[in-house]
């Protein structure tokens, strides 16, 4: 006989419902422990995560050195706080030589004090008059309007020399008016003045890259990214409830939130940078998470089916061994992968595969220790323990739900025995098995009780 190689083997019982209540207290003890982790945050340092330019705007520029320049990673942090970039940080690019990445809260090289200070220098142009102006917070252009024709580098000029560097030219405005619009330089050119001054001659090859995000569409991106979340959540709720009944969709529910909290919980601990690639891994794990709750509660329906009259708790517990094997595989080889990209990668897609990681592994633990004990509960609680018989007998009611084993395995009615045990007992006898049927079904017709219960009037399949 050729065998097979087994990670879990056949007849492992693990009491899983039995010990429920102490899995349940760890999930309650991690929440706890994330829960606290983001308010120490938020009372400590102002903010429960630490959120990047997408959610709480900024800069983030990269610039490549020249190679002849030897200028050390701390020698830019200095840099950045000599002139005052509060909250700003710079790392080198591990997959780049002689680049360095910066992340800046300023999304502009003005605030409106500077603007005001700017916007007073003007009072020493004799040429015109100013008689409008404005500064859009977190804008990059200064909108000027005189009651004459100014020259626009001598406007450039003042702006510059009070500290609001720009390109000045004609605005837009209507006839009679005379609109001045200046164009801020970017983080970017301002960064790269200052290392040029700070580090003497052009040490900065180039502007690789710069992006900006306002203050005003990170939140907007944040309340969007909860909103994604809550909506995936309710989804999942409605598909649950649809795909089975009310007793297994708040097990669903509860997985999936605890999920959710416990990698946010995991990204407050280690102070890892929570952005928008963060939220695609966070719905990322609740699928998966909801993908590997189905399976178990389909096993668990599939297996109150086919033993009704055991305890439920007793056919849970059977029907979760069974599907460990099959869990422990697949989330191993998920985990094998994200760990490989958790090790490898770098940036962004580090911090992707580190919430992938942790989404697995407590994906994997809610489904077995959270949403089944939740079912159970919900079950004894509000249905009286016995919310899958009544579900049974609608079925049976109804002539549906039936499930069906092997040939051989149809119950008599009359007999309570498998067509399979009928067939063995004759061949003991050295009989006809048609014979010993009918003997049997005799037998039960004149009063004799069949030593196995019957469980419908109906013919039916028991599982082999």
């Amino acid at each position: 006989m050729q065998k097979f190689f087994e990670l879990i083997p056949f007849g492992t019982d693990y009491q899983f419902v039995k010990h429920s209540k102490k899995f349940v207290l760890v999930s309650i003890l991690l929440i706890v422990v994330s829960i606290s982790t983001l308010i120490f945050n938020l009372v400590s340092t102002g903010s429960m995560l630490n959120f990047g330019i997408d959610f709480q705007g900024g800069s983030t520029i990269r610039l490549e050195l020249k190679k002849e320049a030897d200028i050390g990673i701390d020698q830019v942090r200095d840099l950045l706080k000599k002139h005052n970039y509060e909250g700003s940080s710079a790392v080198t690019v591990p997959d780049a030589e002689n680049q360095v990445l910066i992340r800046v809260k300023d999304v502009t090289t003005i605030n409106p004090e500077q603007f005001q200070t700017c916007k007073a220098a003007l009072d020493n142009y004799d040429e015109a008059k100013l008689v409008e102006s404005n500064y859009p917070e977190g804008g990059s252009k200064v909108f000027l309007k005189f009651d004459k024709q100014p020259t626009y580098s001598a406007i450039e000029k003042l702006f510059t020399q009070a500290g609001c560097e720009g390109k000045a030219d004609k605005g837009v405005g209507k006839e009679g008016e005379f609109p001045v619009e200046i164009s801020l330089i970017g983080i970017g050119a301002k960064l790269t003045e200052q290392f040029n001054a700070e580090f003497g001659g052009h040490v900065v090859d180039h502007i690789v890259s710069s992006e900006t995000v306002g203050p005003k569409v990170g939140e907007k991106l944040k309340s969007d990214g909860v909103t994604s979340l809550l909506s995936a959540m309710g989804l999942i709720f409605f598909y649950v409830l649809v795909r089975f009944d009310l007793r297994f969709a708040p097990g669903g529910i509860v997985a999936v939130a605890h999920d959710s909290i416990l990698v946010i919980g995991a990204f407050a601990i280690a102070g890892k940078e929570f952005n928008l690639q963060i939220i695609a891994a966070l719905l990322t794990v609740v699928g998966y998470s909801i993908n590997d709750t189905i399976v178990v509660f389909d096993r668990i329906r599939e297996r109150i089916a086919l033993h009704r009259d055991a305890p439920i708790e007793e056919t849970t517990n059977r029907a979760l061994n069974e599907t460990l094997s099959r869990t422990i595989l697949t989330s191993g080889t998920t985990l094998l992968v994200v760990l490989a990209i958790w090790v490898l990668g770098s940036g962004a897609i580090k911090d992707f595969a580190f919430a992938l990681f942790v989404g697995v592994i407590v994906g994997t633990y809610s489904s077995l220790f959270v949403a089944s004990p939740l079912f159970l509960w919900i079950n004894n609680r509000f249905y009286g323990g016995e919310g899958h018989l009544r579900g049974l007998e609608t079925q049976e009611r109804e002539g549906t739900g039936m499930l069906l084993a092997g040939a051989g395995g149809e119950v008599d009615d009359l007999t309570g025995k498998t067509v399979d045990e009928l067939r063995k007992e004759a061949r003991e006898h050295s009989g006809d098995p048609d014979k010993a049927i009918e003997a049997a079904a005799a037998a039960a017709v004149d009063g004799e009780k069949p030593k196995k219960k019957k469980a419908s009037r109906r013919r039916r399949r028991r599982p082999q």
